[in-house]
């Protein structure tokens, strides 16, 4: 059963829940997905006159047309659903409720704007629908916050079990130079049981190694919550990206699921305050150009999992695929 819903979510699941890419058997089951069927685009603020293109393929306007009126439609009922947060799992919600509360704490949030019809997607396969909502904000030690949220229902809006989570924070690269890290934190709950968790705070150095600063305030913090029965390996591109204090694990039961909620909430806190401790260093300018190179680098290797973007292609077209890709989940900075 929990691998028939690894394979139903995968999707969705190896594009967004992980932005770092690492679903349970997502590198294995896209032949699986891709004969399953494509997921219709919906979105709760489509506007097909400036409307994004479903299948990105010559000779299938009417497959798109078709799909336009769909979204035209669910933007009549996208306020009165609940939203994905209220549907959530639990300990997803619970993680949630750490890492947001944590940053309203740390930092001073401002709105992010996402394009509109990526805020709320809305989504079919076979007999199941699947909701993404997004939420961004910046602050003077953030150019980009995102938090994307997912979860699987039935054609009769009861759960299907599947909920994902994923969080990152780009910084300020001409505020902060190479100082501060991307933060990343990506969960995956599949019927009551989290699969993958991972949390992270990426190099953007040439040499991809964290400061003596963070290494100690992750030891001292953090690394009591660091633990865990099932430790995962990387897939190849992590480990060109992920940082020495990386935690990617399979969480065995409620107490370890709580010590990696304790363990996310902990990074946020130190990269917080440690993002905020470097606003006004005055990087030099060979910093700022390595902290944007090193972002870059992130971003491009992120993008690198073939199996994600080929399996999103099939279901919503290259156009769309490359735009979500490149304009919500790894964005360049400028």
């Amino acid at each position: 059963l929990v691998m028939k819903m690894a394979l139903r979510g995968v999707l969705v699941a190896m594009c967004l829940a992980s932005a770092h890419g690492l679903i349970p058997g997502g590198m294995y089951v896209s032949q699986g997905i891709q004969q399953r069927g494509s997921m219709a685009l919906r979105s709760s603020s489509f506007r097909p006159s400036v409307g994004v293109s479903v299948t990105g393929v010559d000779g299938r306007e009417e497959l798109a047309r078709a799909r336009s009126v769909q979204g035209v439609r669910m933007a009549a009922d996208a306020k009165s659903r609940p939203s994905v947060r209220e549907q959530l799992n639990p300990t997803v919600a619970q993680l949630v409720d750490v890492l947001e509360a944590t940053m309203k704490q740390e930092l001073k949030l401002e709105p992010y704007q996402l394009p509109k019809d990526l805020e709320r997607v809305d989504g079919e396969m076979e007999n199941e629908r699947c909701f993404i909502e997004n939420y961004a904000w910046q602050s003077k030690e953030f150019r980009k916050i995102h938090i994307e949220l997912a979860t699987f229902c039935t054609a009769k809006g009861e759960s299907s079990g599947l909920d994902i989570l994923h969080c990152v924070l780009f910084p300020r690269h001409g505020e902060v130079g190479t100082s501060v890290p991307i933060f990343g934190c990506d969960l995956v709950c599949v019927r009551g049981v989290i699969t993958a968790a991972i949390v992270d705070l990426s190099p953007v150095t040439t040499e991809k190694k964290l400061s003596d600063e963070y290494r100690e305030a992750f030891d001292k913090h953090a690394k009591q919550f660091s633990e865990f029965s099932i430790v995962r390996d990387l897939p190849e591109f992590g480990n060109r990206i992920f940082g020495d204090r990386c935690v990617f694990v399979r969480p065995e039961g409620a107490d370890e699921a709580q010590k990696f909620v304790k363990l996310c909430g902990a990074v946020m806190k130190l990269h917080c305050q440690l993002a905020g401790n470097s606003v006004g260093s005055k990087p030099s300018e060979g910093e700022v150009t390595a902290a944007r190179d090193g972002q870059i680098y992130y971003c491009e290797n992120q993008a690198k999992n073939d199996k994600t973007r080929k399996i999103l292609e099939g279901a919503f077209g290259a156009e769309w695929t490359e735009r979500y890709m490149s304009t919500l989940l790894f964005d360049k900075p400028e």
